[in-house]
């Protein structure tokens, strides 16, 4: 875990780099993959999604992230393809930025999770 600060703008900044936003949620996608057939199943995003961007904390009931979790596959359905990943981690960041506004965010992210992948992209963009 790393704290680091950003703000809304460094999260959009990802996204609308199509290019390195599809190889950046590629790579989570293979790695949350665990048998390699393809999809996401329920379990394979359970176990892996707090690492990529957290969705689960200490503060937050096992109920609450289960309505997240119902939310998602009721969204998506049961097993997700790269391109509904790719979608959905869109959906998370954007969600996050409207609700970071234009302040600068101050946060304890992973070190290899997506929020840290969008700060240093907007590092290598010189910005």
């Amino acid at each position: 875990m790393i704290e680091t600060v950003f703000t809304s703008q460094t999260l959009m900044g990802l996204i609308s780099d199509k290019e390195s936003f599809e190889s950046i949620t590629d790579d989570y996608f293979q790695m949350l993959d665990l048998d390699k057939d393809g999809m996401l199943s329920p379990s394979e995003l359970r176990q892996g999604l707090n690492r990529v961007v957290a969705v689960e904390s200490e503060v937050a009931s096992g109920e609450e992230t289960d309505h997240v979790y119902n939310a998602i596959f009721e969204r998506f359905g049961e097993k997700l393809v790269p391109e509904q990943f790719r979608d959905l981690m869109a959906e998370i960041l954007t969600a996050m930025a409207r609700a970071f506004g234009n302040s600068p965010v101050i946060m304890v992210v992973h070190n290899d999770g997506l929020i840290m992948k969008a700060v240093q992209h907007e590092s290598k963009q010189g910005k």
